[in-house]
């Protein structure tokens, strides 16, 4: 049951965009080895991001790769 003293707004109105052309609203799960994910947190320190945008920015260039591929094909 929702709150009735809750913010009728929450979600709506009070959104975060973090200047994205699109939003962010779905989700994909990957599990990955423990060596993996430390790797990533490195890589994520160095570069003064998370994790979450690494994998955001790989599979980018994953799905622009493809393009290419498919273009060329």
């Amino acid at each position: 049951m929702a709150n009735p003293r809750g913010n009728p707004d929450f979600g709506v109105k009070y959104r975060f965009d973090y200047g994205r052309n699109e939003p962010l609203t779905e989700q994909v799960k990957a599990v990955v080895s423990p060596c993996v994910k430390e790797e990533l947190l490195k890589l994520a320190d160095a570069r003064n991001c998370t994790v979450p945008d690494l994998i955001r920015e790989a599979l980018n260039a994953y799905l622009a790769n493809q393009e290419i591929e498919n273009i060329s094909a």
